[in-house]
């Protein structure tokens, strides 16, 4: 089994695809060969009726694989919305052996793969319909992957009980947690809560703060590895 992870966040839009980019960046900086996967992606454009995935583009780009969308983000949906709920209304399935399949094949080809999901934790992919209730969520897929996680937080007001919520999810599946990574994605304001945030965290949780990512005005590949070097604990990330 190869290394990678499961980079998740607490919340949707908190920055995971630009932190993962970071991440690639910094460990392709590094000589490793990487690649990387948006397992899911709603809200695609839909151009002469391909969707296009505009998170797993930018992925493949900041990791120059040569990969298919279709292995990199092997669910495409155009409607912004929970994977379920924009299958529904697409009539498409969320087909979680199809995830697998291009999981499996990227992880033959690179010596990590970073995986990042849809939402937050709790977002539902799919519904079992031959099982009452039985509902399949992002946090399922994380441990049928056998990946340790990166937990992508804010640092604004909030982030404090989203952040705990979320560790205490992954903690009650045994999911193992790397560490977390604060990501601005957007300008920093420098109010209190920005200033406080981070030693609060590092103090009520017990997985390691891997680094602070400030807030990029341009997604230049160059920039982005240097920052990621910078301001991330690499030689954490990269030991497993």
């Amino acid at each position: 089994m190869k290394a990678g992870y499961f980079i998740t966040g607490t919340d949707t839009g908190v920055g995971k695809t630009i932190v993962t980019s970071a991440i690639l960046r910094s460990f392709i900086k590094k000589g490793l060969k990487v690649g990387a996967m948006k397992v899911i992606e709603t809200g695609c454009l839909n151009k002469d009726g391909i969707l296009l995935p505009s998170d797993g583009m930018l992925l493949r780009d900041m990791a120059e694989m040569n990969d298919s969308l279709d292995l990199i983000t092997p669910i495409k949906l155009e409607n912004p919305l929970s994977p379920l709920v924009a299958s529904r209304i697409e009539d498409i399935e969320v087909d979680i052996e199809r995830i697998f399949r291009a999981f499996e094949t990227l992880q033959k080809k690179y010596d990590y793969l970073l995986v990042e999901g849809v939402g937050g934790l709790m977002v539902p992919l799919n519904k079992e319909e031959k099982k009452k209730a039985m509902f399949y969520f992002v946090r399922d897929l994380i441990k049928d992957m056998g990946l340790p996680v990166i937990l992508v937080t804010r640092p604004t007001l909030g982030t404090i009980n989203h952040t705990l919520l979320t560790l205490e999810a992954l903690k009650n599946k045994k999911i193992s947690v790397k560490g977390y990574i604060i990501n601005f994605s957007e300008p920093a304001k420098n109010d209190i809560a920005e200033k406080t945030n981070p030693q609060v965290l590092k103090e009520l949780v017990d997985v390691p703060c891997l680094g602070v990512l400030p807030y990029l005005t341009e997604l230049n590949k160059d920039k982005i590895g240097e920052t990621a070097i910078k301001n991330f604990d690499i030689e954490a990330l990269i030991s497993l």
